[in-house]
Formats: C-alpha cells, sequence, structure tokens
C-alpha cells in the first residue's frame, strides 16, 4: 500500500477593478504581425510592451500575451503621470528578459498594478535590478528572477514608494552587490511584502532575503535559502535607526538562510525607545558564522516566535543582548526563558526535514501563545486563536499558538488502495463543509497546479470545544484519475467567516 504526503500550499485570490468608464484596453503580443497604434485589439497589438504604454492614457489596462519580450537596453517605464495596470493575460508566461542590458522594470505611476510577469536578467545601478516600485503601486503574483544591483537585487521600493505593495511574488536567485539580495524597502517607503516567497538570494553584506530600511512590512511569507557574503541578515536585515517607525515581520517562516556575521534568519537593530515587533514568524535551521543564528537583534519585541534549530559559535538560536535589556521576548519557543513567559521545549513539526512546520499534534506550541498583538489569521489564512489541544469543555477562549502555522485540522493519511481508488483520512475541528482537492498537474508545473475537486464533506455535528472528529473516506474512480505525483488540499468553508480556508 502506497501512503502519500499531503503538501500545504498558499491558495491565492485575486480581484480586479475596473479604473474608470472611460479607461481603454491595449493589447500586446510579441507575434503578432500586424501591429498599428494605438493597439485597441488583439488584431493590431504591439509587439513591445513600451509602445503600449506610450499610447495609453492614465486608468487604462495593458494585456500582455504570453512570450518573452526582450529588451534592448532600455527598461519597461510606466511613467509617473499615468496609472496604468500592466497584466499578462497568463500568470507568468508574459516574460520581460532585460538581457542584462538595463533595468527590467520600472513602475512610477501612482496607482498601477504590475501583475502576472516573470521579470529576469535585468541590471541596475544602483538599485532595483529586477523591478523598481513607485508610489501606491502594487506588483502581483510574478517572479522575479536572475536579477542583479547594488541594492535591492531584485527589487527595490524607493523612500518616495509610500505604501508600495509586493503581494504572491516569488522572488529567487537575485544578487546585491551591497544589501537586499532579494527585495529592499528603503528609507521609510512603508512598502509591504505579503504573501510573498524569498529564496536563494544573495547579498554581500545586508539582507540577503530582505532589506528594509526604517519603516516598512513583511508578512505571511517563506524566507528561505537566502544569504550574506560579508556581514549580517541572511534572511532579513532591520534597520530602523533614526526613526519611531518600526519595521514589521509577522507570519513569517525564515528557514535555511546563513549570515557570515550575525544573525542567520534575522539581523534587527533601532533605536532606544522603539521596539520592532517580530510576532508569530517560525525561525528555524538558520546560521550564523560569528553569532545569533536564528535572530541578533536590539530593540525588538519577539511575540509568539519559534526560534529554534539554528546554529552559531555563540547564541545558536538568539542573541538578545539581554544584558542591556533592549528586547522583549514574551510566549516564544527557544532555548531559553529570557525572564518573560517562554517555552523551551522543542516544536514538534510535521515534517521539519521536508520544510513542513506545521505544528504536529503534540508540540508544546498549541495554544502556548498570546493573542495580545498577535494577527487575526496564519500565514495560511487561517484564523487565529483555533483551540487546538483538548480543553474544559464549555471554555469560551483560548490562547494563540506559537509559530506561523495556527494548528488546526490536517490529513491523517492519505493512502493509495488500488490503481483507481485513494483513502483519506482527516482531522476536524470546524463545522462546515470541507473539500478535498487533487492537483495532478504538480510535478510538471508546480508554481501554477490546477486543482481539481474529487470529494466534498459536510461536517454538521458539533464536536465539542478543542475536540477533534476524524473523517475518513476512499474515493473510488476519482476524476481525473490521480497519478502518483498527485498532491492533494483541503479547504472548508467555515460558518461564521464565509471565506475557503486552505491547509
Amino acid at each position: 500500500m502506497k501512503t502519500r504526503r499531503a503538501v500545504g500550499v498558499f491558495v491565492v485570490g485575486v480581484l480586479f477593478f475596473g479604473s474608470s468608464s472611460f479607461a481603454a484596453t491595449r493589447y500586446v503580443n510579441v507575434s503578432n504581425a500586424t501591429p498599428a497604434a494605438p493597439y485597441t485589439n488583439w488584431a493590431t497589438a504591439a509587439t513591445a510592451i513600451q509602445p503600449a504604454i506610450d499610447a495609453a492614457a492614465s486608468g487604462d489596462e495593458i494585456l500582455v500575451a504570453p512570450g518573452t519580450y526582450l529588451l534592448t537596453g532600455s527598461e519597461v517605464y510606466i511613467p509617473i503621470d499615468k496609472a496604468l495596470t500592466l497584466r499578462s493575460t497568463q500568470s507568468r508566461a508574459a516574460i520581460i528578459d532585460a538581457q542584462g542590458l538595463s533595468r527590467g522594470v520600472r513602475v512610477q505611476g501612482t496607482n498601477s498594478t504590475l501583475d502576472g510577469f516573470t521579470v529576469c536578467n535585468g541590471r541596475a545601478d544602483p538599485s532595483g535590478g529586477g523591478i523598481s516600485v513607485g508610489r501606491f503601486c502594487t506588483v502581483r503574483n510574478c517572479l522575479i528572477t536572475s536579477n542583479s544591483a547594488i541594492t535591492g537585487g531584485g527589487l527595490m521600493v524607493f523612500g518616495e514608494a509610500i505604501n508600495a505593495r509586493v503581494e504572491d511574488c516569488t522572488i529567487a536567485d537575485n544578487v546585491a552587490g551591497y544589501s537586499g539580495g532579494g527585495v529592499a524597502l528603503y528609507n521609510n517607503s512603508y512598502g509591504s511584502l505579503d504573501r510573498c516567497v524569498v529564496r536563494d538570494n544573495v547579498a554581500s553584506n545586508y539582507g540577503g532575503g530582505v532589506w528594509v530600511q526604517y519603516g516598512g512590512s513583511i508578512s505571511n511569507s517563506w524566507i528561505g535559502g537566502n544569504r550574506t557574503l560579508q556581514s549580517d541578515g541572511g534572511g532579513i536585515y532591520l534597520d530602523y535607526q533614526g526613526t519611531t517607525n518600526p519595521a514589521v515581520v509577522v507570519n513569517t517562516v525564515l528557514a535555511g538562510n546563513a549570515a557570515a556575521r550575525f544573525g542567520g534568519g534575522v539581523y534587527s537593530v533601532g533605536p532606544v525607545g522603539t521596539l520592532s515587533p517580530i510576532v508569530n514568524c517560525t525561525i528555524v535551521s538558520n546560521t550564523a558564522g560569528v553569532d545569533g543564528g536564528g535572530a541578533w537583534a536590539k530593540t525588538t519585541r519577539f511575540i509568539n516566535d519559534i526560534l529554534y534549530f539554528n546554529s552559531a559559535p555563540t547564541n545558536a538560536n538568539l542573541n538578545a543582548h539581554d544584558s542591556e535589556l533592549s528586547c522583549l521576548i514574551s510566549n516564544c519557543c527557544t532555548t531559553s526563558n529570557y525572564f518573560w513567559p517562554n517555552i523551551t521545549d522543542a516544536p514538534a513539526f510535521v515534517d521539519a526535514g521536508a520544510g513542513d512546520f506545521r505544528l504536529a499534534t503534540a508540540s508544546f506550541c498549541i495554544d502556548a501563545g498570546t493573542t495580545n498583538g498577535a494577527p487575526r489569521t496564519d500565514i495560511e489564512g487561517n484564523p487565529r486563536p483555533r483551540i487546538g489541544k483538548p480543553v474544559v469543555l464549555g471554555a469560551t477562549t483560548t490562547n494563540c499558538d506559537i509559530g506561523a502555522y495556527e494548528y488546526g485540522f490536517h490529513f491523517n493519511e492519505i493512502q493509495t488502495v488500488s490503481s483507481n481508488a485513494v483513502r483519506f483520512q482527516w482531522d476536524v475541528q470546524d463545522l462546515g463543509r470541507y473539500r478535498l482537492d487533487a492537483a495532478t498537474n504538480w510535478a510538471a508545473d508546480p508554481l501554477h497546479p490546477v486543482w481539481n475537486a474529487v470529494q466534498t464533506y459536510t461536517q454538521s455535528t458539533a464536536v465539542g470545544l478543542g475536540q477533534f472528529a476524524v473523517h475518513a473516506a476512499t474515493v473510488t474512480n476519482p476524476t481525473p484519475p490521480m497519478p502518483g505525483n498527485a498532491i492533494f488540499r483541503l479547504s472548508v468553508d467555515r460558518a461564521g467567516f464565509g471565506k475557503r480556508r486552505g491547509r
């Protein structure tokens, strides 16, 4: 009997809003044989992106067909006087390749959106090798890879780019000669990074994955495999000195990052009297060459964090400079109690070796956090708090869990019974309608799985508070047939929430 393991994935919904009733749509198709301005239909689509931008007016949408758009020394540029939506018609299939001759894209038009592109081989001096972002702009669902700059190898949000948002992006294999190998949120930009994967980026000095100078936020993201060659902050470098606007990191996994000196996972430092919050993060398996394998921090507030299984010559998990009492560490899971309420028992993960840092049923981190300062949802959008371990029936409150994942229902077992039958078993805590989906094209296209419903189930019987019901089902002749490399997703429509939650 063959057993398969369920893999958690991010499920992202995107809403598009029109600009005005007078907005036009422009079209770009690199393969079009009959381009003609102003590019208002596919038959006359531009063969390059910049001519369509030049022809557009503020409020227009530009649709770009799949294909590779080679730049020959000039970046794709949305000017400051145009609010445009530049969108690939197929997720990440429109490739902007700068060929190492220029930056990939510069988005300056206030409230502009860049959606669904692959941006690669960009090069900029000094900053934003792949993408440079302007005021209130959004970069969404993009793959930003193999770019380079002095600062912000993959992407740069400048100080004047207030409240720019980077959402649902993968930022990988970029290089910075100084800081922010993957991303730089620069000079009080208040830029935000949400639901992103930042992996395998390199910075010579600070912030292999992300460098935040002054205000900025990182949430619901995965920061892994990044490194610095000479200095600090393998995963994230938070530098908010000289400001009272702290940087924020919440619901984020930092794993497998490395710093040459301090702070393999996180380096965080700011002025006395300002506490930069790092909340409900899972910081594991990071390394530092000198000190603070998990985190090296001053004037930082750690809440509900896991800092474990990191390594460094001194302070393997956390250097909180406790002799100065500049940090506050509460309701965390690490190897010292740091004078505040923390736990030192090792966290129990579902499968740490495979990168699955969800809490196992026996974890001491379940219900050991605090709701004070905690986010309302976890990294996957599940509500906090959710009652994990059995408690006295009739209780109405509980604590949050420690770490990025809130414990709840999960798969117990997935087995192939025969060539046309699969048996599933899962824990259920919440009332609601459950749906089991399978992604059959995961191996061929892991970034864009196509989900197919294979079974639905309604949990309508009341489950005691803090208790679990176990549901098992054998699905015969599922459509489509389940190949050996299929992965599965369990989602639920929770009563009272009205949103589907993926696990």
